[in-house]
């Protein structure tokens, strides 16, 4: 049973991300990376917590650098997989609650217009403000409601 939860559902990608880690923690390099991204990781917490109690109550921006990738595509560039979290990577690191809802649509593979996904972060355990905005969003636009054209 181990084994199979432990295969089954994860994809390439974050099978080779587990492994890496898990091999960076068991060999000795726990106080050089294991400590050091934990201080990173305060320090984007507390860049969040300072925006949130100047400047904001949500954060918007993009959720990846691109368009989503066509349905069946398979890229094997893995920089190019690691760049498509780069924008909500942080989000996951200060363990702040965010969602990501439709936003438009932008060309993609082969000029088909693929979805654009609009991230929303908010603070520790502001969902309901979040989740209002998300909702807000919906109500003056469609971007939810409507489908890419196939076979642009």
């Amino acid at each position: 049973m181990t084994e199979r939860s432990r295969a089954e559902g994860f994809g390439d990608e974050v099978r080779k991300r587990i492994m890496i880690g898990t091999y960076v923690l068991s060999h000795g390099y726990y106080d050089a990376y294991y400590l050091q991204a934990q201080r990173v990781r305060r320090l984007i917490a507390q860049g969040f917590q300072a925006a949130f109690a100047d400047q904001c109550d949500v954060i918007m921006g993009p959720v990846s650098p691109t368009v989503a990738p066509a349905i069946g595509s398979v890229s094997n560039d893995a920089t190019t997989e690691w760049l498509g979290d780069i924008y909500t990577l942080s989000v996951n690191l200060a363990g702040l609650p965010g969602l990501s809802i439709p936003c438009g649509f932008a060309p993609g593979h082969q000029g088909q217009d693929l979805p654009v996904g609009l991230q929303l972060i908010g603070n520790y355990f502001d969902e309901g403000r979040l989740l209002a905005v998300a909702n807000q969003y919906q109500q003056v636009t469609d971007w939810h409601e409507r489908r890419p054209e196939v076979g642009q």
